[in-house]
């Protein structure tokens, strides 16, 4: 059975649209940069969960005592930097926009700037760190969202 998803929308290597012309000489569709935008966002989160899991406090917070005690500040960091961080929300967000960029559309406006607002903020307080990472996919949903609204064809 063909998932909807798929059905509606061939993969972009059966179809050729590499021959449409261009409105504003673009070279790449809006909707492939929101793929590219995603992919780098699930990359991002994944190098997120490899550099973060590793560490001396899993054992602790699954034994559960930290409910009624309070954490050590390493143990707190930790528990911020993973499994109440960024990871599960980045690639929550990471798949709608996946999923977006091969149906054929871009994300709104405000998903690329509200990323990148709170990267440069995040820059700002903690100084170049990986959030400097965020910087890449932020600037690929911008270009795609203005380049989607200047009409630069999309697929289908």
């Amino acid at each position: 059975m063909t998932h909807p998803d798929t059905a509606a929308f061939p993969d972009s290597a059966s179809d050729d649209r590499s021959a449409e012309p261009r409105r504003d000489g673009a070279s790449v569709r809006p909707d492939r940069l929101t793929v590219a935008g995603a992919i780098s966002l699930l990359t991002i989160s994944a190098l997120h969960a490899v550099v973060f899991a590793l560490h001396p406090w899993w054992g602790p917070w699954m034994a559960g005592p930290f409910r009624t005690t309070q954490l050590p500040t390493d143990a707190a960091v930790q528990f911020w930097g993973l499994p109440g961080g960024f990871v599960v929300p980045g690639v929550l967000l990471a798949l709608l926009i996946l999923r977006a960029g091969r149906r054929g559309d871009t994300v709104p406006l405000y998903i690329a700037l509200t990323l990148g607002i709170w990267a440069l903020v995040c820059i700002w307080i903690v100084g170049p760190s990986g959030f400097l990472l965020l910087l890449i996919p932020t600037t690929l949903l911008l270009i795609a969202s203005l380049r989607s609204r200047r009409g630069v064809p999309r697929r289908g």
